[in-house]
């Protein structure tokens, strides 16, 4: 058992959880919906981007302490809630565990959105295998290193990509400064007037959903982590608090990561696509439409930097993201006594879903075959389920004992996420059965 850090500089080391989760969501989030919320109404909802991105980090951090806390895992603590509850094979599951079961579908139907984007950068690079080819492709060798490979493994994988992708697209932003789209003062102030352009409603309560952390990142990021090693205490009480603050270091890495990842993709839209008039995209092809960003401010031969950069990035969120579906769904199954919990079934179950997840990414591609609809399901399912996993973070640390408690001031920031996020999940509500005229 290692013994958790007792300085800063000492949590650094132990930092991971959060590149995997950045790897999940700088590819559907960032490359592919926040430039098209830019180019759809400019620079008038940059206040509503930094709230989603800095809004649910908390939700997240606070979860983790439960469970960091108790050592069990997201389903686990979640079966703890009151309400209705099922008994299967001696498993109990709460009713809003079977709820968030649902959500795998319309969470798949983004992952085949992914697959999508990933296949156009694909055919971009290499036009002679179409598109149905690389989304096949992109997905069989997603099944191929999550088969083979191991937490460590898709940390390093991530890492780079990660970082890469960070430097390039906050450089890109900075470049645009000495062009005819330079941003000014005004048009951030204008950003963050907190007006809201309702016609584009559903594009902005899916960029609310599917940027920053969605509640399937939350989730996914407490298995991180587990398998990081951060719950892995005696139970002594200083010891469990260490690790948390090792966490909340991570956290605020993950924080940090994706607001430098997306941020600069927003403004480009907001700047570039928007002036060009490119929403909504020409044909629903995304990249293509993302490619005029980079070529308008760097000049043609940015083509051949930014498709591989974006079937890279689109690529580690298709792996990072199928990642974290093998473990949660694995635990879905078993937590809810779907599956009998034996020696070494939980790994056997995660071999398995690395290959279901990844084919039906493919199936839901070929259904449907517009990676920005897929998308937009995804992300309105996942702006639904915050408020669920925001009152879970508020029932579940309150009984946490006193000194591992979260503090009064963040308790009350809670409160307030929560009420925001049922407003969202009322305005999503209302715009998709009622309309906004």
């Amino acid at each position: 058992m290692i013994k958790a850090p007792d300085s800063f500089i000492q949590r650094i080391k132990f930092i991971g959880p959060s590149i995997i989760v950045t790897g999940s969501i700088v590819g559907s989030g960032s490359i592919a919906l926040s430039p098209l919320l830019g180019a759809a109404t400019g620079f008038a909802l940059l206040w509503w981007l930094l709230l989603s991105l800095w809004s649910k980090p908390l939700i997240q951090a606070e979860i983790s302490r439960y469970v960091i806390a108790t050592n069990q895992t997201f389903l686990e603590s979640f079966s703890d809630m009151p309400g209705p509850k099922t008994n299967l094979n001696g498993k109990q599951a709460s009713w809003l565990v079977w709820f968030m079961f649902i959500g795998v579908i319309p969470s798949v139907a983004g992952m085949g959105g992914l697959a999508g984007a990933v296949a156009e950068a694909g055919h971009l690079m290499i036009p002679m295998l179409s598109t149905e080819i690389w989304v096949a492709t992109a997905c069989f060798i997603t099944w191929f290193i999550l088969y083979l490979g191991t937490y460590q493994t898709l940390e390093k994988i991530l890492l780079g990509m990660v970082f890469f992708f960070s430097v390039v697209t906050l450089i890109i932003a900075i470049s645009m400064q000495s062009t005819p789209y330079a941003i000014s003062g005004s048009q951030i102030i204008e950003g963050l007037s907190f007006s809201f352009p309702f016609e584009h409603a559903a594009l902005a309560l899916a960029v609310f959903g599917f940027t920053g952390i969605s509640y399937g990142e939350i989730m996914a990021y407490t298995y991180w982590c587990l398998e990081k090693g951060y719950a892995k205490h005696n139970g002594d009480q200083n010891e469990v608090k260490a690790w948390i603050k090792v966490m909340q270091t991570d956290v605020w890495a993950t924080v940090f990561f994706v607001t430098i990842g997306t941020l600069p993709f927003f403004l480009l839209g907001a700047a570039v696509l928007n002036t060009l008039g490119l929403y909504p995209p020409p044909d629903g092809d995304i990249i293509q439409t993302l490619l005029n960003m980079f070529t308008t401010i760097l000049g043609t031969w940015a083509k051949w930097f930014f498709i591989p950069l974006a079937f890279f990035v689109l690529f580690s969120t298709l792996l990072s993201g199928t990642a974290a579906f093998t473990r949660t769904i694995s635990d879905y199954l078993i937590s809810m006594g779907l599956v009998d919990e034996k020696e070494k079934t939980r790994m056997h179950l995660i071999k398995i879903i690395s290959f279901v997840i990844p084919l039906f990414s493919a199936i839901a591609y070929f259904l449907l075959p517009n990676p920005i609809t897929l998308l937009l399901i995804a992300g309105i399912w996942a702006a639904l389920g915050l408020p669920i996993i925001n009152i879970g973070a508020l029932y579940l640390t309150s009984k946490l004992s006193e000194d591992l408690q979260p503090k009064l001031i963040t308790k009350i920031i809670l409160w307030a996420t929560l009420i925001l996020q049922i407003s969202m999940a009322m305005l999503i509500l209302y715009s998709q059965i009622i309309g906004f005229n």
